[in-house]
């Protein structure tokens, strides 16, 4: 689920209306379309939505399939959703003793009792001990700050 991409156009349905692929087949392993659903109707599926540009599931769907515990759940339209992805941080903030960390990425977290900032934060504490490669990074990338403008050039002065 981790590498699918959702939210793109159903290659299998381009002339469809609302073909965007935003369901996950968990007996298929693949994203698919509201068009394709009755191929996947016997099977476990789950609906992909999108909060701040990121990929959440409501949190309700999951807890029948994944033990959802531990990880920070985000409240969007009255509807508790947990992050897919990791989360990047949007600026450097501040550290005081009472924040609350990502035990994997570092990403501040709203309370204490959430250990983890997204599904993918969970699964890799889950397969951290284990060499079992499962698509995801396992390092934290630094991110270098970008400056708005390059050097300046000035102009000669003849």
């Amino acid at each position: 689920m981790y590498n699918s991409v959702f939210f793109n156009n159903c290659v299998h349905h381009p002339n469809e209306k609302k073909k965007e692929v935003d369901k996950f087949c968990i007996d298929c392993l693949q994203s698919f379309c509201s068009h394709c659903l009755p191929s996947h109707a016997f099977h476990k599926h789950i609906k992909i939505r999108r909060y701040i540009y990121s990929d959440v599931i409501n949190r309700q769907d999951l807890c029948e399939l994944f033990n959802c515990s531990g990880i920070q759940t985000y409240l969007t339209n009255k509807a508790k959703v947990l992050f897919l992805k990791q989360r990047t941080q949007s600026h450097q903030q501040q550290s005081s003793s009472r924040d609350y960390k990502c035990s994997i990425c570092g990403k501040t977290l709203q309370d204490n009792t959430s250990l983890y900032c997204s599904i993918a934060c969970k699964v890799l504490n889950i397969y951290r001990d284990e060499e079992i490669f499962v698509g995801l990074p396992l390092t934290k990338k630094p991110r270098l700050r970008q400056t708005r403008k390059g050097v300046p050039l000035r102009s000669p002065m003849f």
